[in-house]
């Protein structure tokens, strides 16, 4: 038994009740109350008592789409967020070590580039080397740029074709589905270092407060095989090193492939607290920044370019049938208003979407219809506030002011009743929940831009965009009886401030810090 004192709980329950302690046995809050009334009633049965001193607490932080996996494979490759330029691309490759045989980077992004800069092309790339084969991918992870030796390897030439994917031989540039011919050529990662990475990446998401993820990791490896990652987690978990709470959202792109998943013996919801079977994750179509979102209407200026699809309806409309049918929840990522229309017809031919608790990854490009749809359909919206550090400033020249004005509305729709669960799509964009807190908050980016926000009708409350991060991204995954918020019976999951984030001056909420976060009543992060 332990007990928690002298902080500010603030419990996130129906009537957002604050207290200041609670005593946890067996991983779970067993009283909460007055400092005075657990000592009164624990403490000589207390085993240890940490103080808190006055400090503020959260429900733990639930990141409700991210690939954690990939975040930590995405550590070991070249980093590439911060380049300006090509050059500063090539002279960071050419430094590089390769891993499993590749020159590998991941993070360009050519609206970040000073003018003068474009697309990175395979000839660039053959500056890094010409006997090594280099794969960079764009941050947004939809399109990725190799040199010559890269296609030469992979045995791309002129002829060769991909359903819902561009490839671009000349510049060495490949979008969405064929980032596979790509990828499935790159060495693929043992049990041991999988097992590594998720070490490595539970640490930083237990210093930024996150304690549960619902991740995508079976896409985030060159083989595929998610037999070897679901592997790698159960053997950390009977290690007890499995820290971080996992929900997997299992990316499954064809019949056969879902049909395997669950002939494995990975039915819905099969597993703990600690990980557990979600839903059958979908990729519908491609990211703004990329220009592969697929919209209604064309992106301005491209009056040809309506961005990628994947799936025809017809063989999305027997994917997710075949998925319901074995009782799995979806989650499709989908983009684009034309990509999210695709998704609600889908939805709309199963038996009970709402029930399964089906969702929309990403859902930015919204209309008033689409919105509507969503509600009537009780479909969850999978929303990363981080997005509008840099989506802000580009979604006007991608799709104009008209349709800009109806997109990222997260105050519509919770005003609408529709459930948001906020998370970072890490390592596409940052996982620190204080910036995307900030982002939903202020409606700017990460520097402040544009003072007083971006569609700044759209803001939500700091207790509304915690809700989302914590409340609801439990629902999310059918646990809102055991997480979410602070209450007798449920996960001691929860976090530590170093300031009180609800009243605080907006503009200072960057710069709030985590203290400490705590996992079925254990101190599992505290800062130095």
């Amino acid at each position: 038994m332990k007990i928690f004192k002298n902080g500010k709980f603030h419990s996130f329950n129906s009537e957002n009740t604050v207290y200041e302690a609670l005593v946890v046995e067996n991983e779970k809050i067993i009283f909460t109350g007055s400092t005075e009334e657990v000592l009164k009633n624990y403490e000589d049965k207390a085993k240890e008592i940490v103080d808190f001193e006055g400090k503020t607490i959260v429900p733990g932080f639930n990141d409700s789409h991210v690939h954690f996996m990939n975040y930590g494979y995405t550590e070991k490759k070249v980093k590439l967020h911060h380049c300006k330029t090509i050059a500063e691309l090539i002279e960071l490759g050419k430094k590089a070590q390769p891993y499993g045989g590749w020159i590998l980077g991941r993070g360009w992004n050519q609206d970040l580039f000073l003018e003068g800069n474009g697309i990175p092309e395979k000839k660039d790339l053959d500056k890094i080397s010409t006997t090594i084969p280099v794969c960079y991918t764009r941050t947004c992870g939809h399109v990725l740029v190799v040199n010559s030796k890269a296609m030469e390897v992979c045995g791309i030439t002129r002829d060769t074709k991909c359903f819902g994917g561009e490839i671009d031989y000349d510049k060495g540039l490949f979008t969405e589905n064929a980032l596979e011919l790509i990828y499935s050529h790159i060495d693929p990662l043992s049990v041991e270092e999988l097992k590594e990475i998720i070490l490595d990446t539970t640490d930083k998401f237990l210093a930024m407060g996150i304690t549960s993820v619902q991740t995508d990791d079976f896409s985030s490896f060159p083989d595929k095989d998610f037999m070897k990652i679901v592997k790698a987690y159960e053997e950390l978990k009977k290690e007890g090193k499995l820290k971080v709470r996992v929900y997997e959202q299992c990316f499954m792109d064809t019949v056969e492939r879902v049909k395997e998943l669950y002939e494995s013996g990975l039915t819905p919801n099969k597993g703990d607290n600690l990980f557990k079977i979600g839903p059958i994750k979908m990729l519908l179509d491609g990211s703004l920044g990329g220009k592969t979102a697929l919209m209604l209407e064309p992106y301005e200026g491209e009056e040809s370019n309506r961005g990628v699809v994947t799936y025809t309806q017809e063989e999305f409309d027997k994917l997710t049938k075949y998925a319901d049918s074995l009782g799995y929840q979806i989650a499709v990522h989908a983009i684009g208003d034309g990509a999210i229309k695709m998704v609600l017809d889908s939805y709309e031919k199963l038996p009970d979407p709402a029930k399964r608790r089906d969702g929309i990854v990403h859902c930015q490009i919204t209309n008033l219809e689409l919105i509507k749809r969503i509600k009537e359909m009780g479909i969850i919206a999978y929303i990363q506030p981080i997005f509008l550090d840099y989506d802000l400033h580009i979604v006007e020249a991608r799709i104009g002011k008209e349709r800009a004005s109806k997109s990222y509305t997260w105050k519509t729709m919770l005003n609408e009743g529709i459930k948001l669960c906020f998370g970072s799509d890490s390592p596409v964009d940052s996982a620190d929940v204080i910036k995307a807190i900030h982002c939903a908050v202020n409606r700017e980016d990460i520097s402040g831009y544009p003072i007083g926000g971006w569609l700044p009708e759209e803001k939500l409350t700091v207790e509304e965009a915690i809700r989302c991060y914590t409340v609801d991204s439990a629902y999310a995954a059918f646990d809102e009886n055991i997480k979410g918020s602070l209450e007798i019976g449920k996960l001691a999951d929860f976090v530590v401030l170093d300031r009180d984030i609800f009243k605080i001056k907006k503009d200072e909420i960057l710069s709030t810090n985590i203290v400490a976060t705590v996992v079925g009543g254990e101190v599992l992060y505290k800062k130095a």
